[in-house]
């Protein structure tokens, strides 16, 4: 399996990092300054290599760039993953167009949203990336040691497993969402930012593992 991470400014190099440890990666870095429409992303630069890839995770964060991407895809590509919400371009125009050129588009606001997806060949990436998945060992009420099973692809989830270790199994869920909003994650601030979903998701993980925990 090969994964491409396509970057743009700041974005990606986490990504990058997390899923080379892992899985065979190629990347290829846009150019920070692109015009707001572009008229012929045709004309952009991307190497073919990007294309011989099973999986392409694209932080391009432009809608013509991630439409020019799903199109050359056509017939080499599996599953084309935009995070970044409404800036990587209309949903239902970038899935609609995958539909059209036989590729599976994931459009996520945050990267630790992408769902578990069951694939005979590439099912390994979307098992070991997406919505996290932990394993919790409780002792008196403590959480003892916590192993992450399903990482976000921007690798908090360890950050998160790392932290909540020591912490009383009341503490620990809301510091799990905490700790994901204090990890150098890119994803939207503000009141209805993208980043309380993602704590909140890391929070609701850690409570069912610890559930899991105590019941067994």
């Amino acid at each position: 399996m090969k994964v491409a991470v396509i970057l743009r400014k700041k974005y990606g190099r986490r990504a990058l990092e997390q899923i080379s440890k892992k899985f065979k990666t190629v990347s290829f870095r846009l150019p920070d300054e692109l015009p707001e429409v572009i008229d012929e992303p045709e004309k952009i630069e991307l190497p073919e290599y990007i294309f011989n890839a099973d999986i392409i995770l694209s932080y391009a964060l432009h809608p013509d760039m991630n439409y020019e991407i799903i199109r050359r895809s056509k017939g080499k590509v599996k599953y084309v993953i935009l995070p970044g919400g409404a800036k990587s371009g209309s949903p239902y125009q970038l899935k609609k167009l995958g539909e059209e050129m036989g590729v599976k588009v994931l459009w996520e606001d945050i990267c630790c949203a992408t769902p578990l997806i069951e694939d005979e060949e590439l099912g390994e990436f979307f098992k070991s990336f997406g919505v996290p998945e932990f394993e919790i060992k409780v002792r008196n009420g403590v959480i003892e040691d916590v192993k992450v099973k399903r990482s976000a692809i921007c690798g908090s989830s360890y950050f998160v497993a790392e932290k909540i270790k020591g912490l009383s199994v009341e503490e620990a869920p809301r510091k799990a969402g905490y700790f994901t909003q204090i990890y150098p994650c890119f994803a939207s601030r503000g009141l209805n930012g993208g980043i309380h979903r993602a704590a909140n998701i890391h929070k609701n993980q850690v409570e069912k593992a610890i559930k899991k925990a105590i019941e067994e």
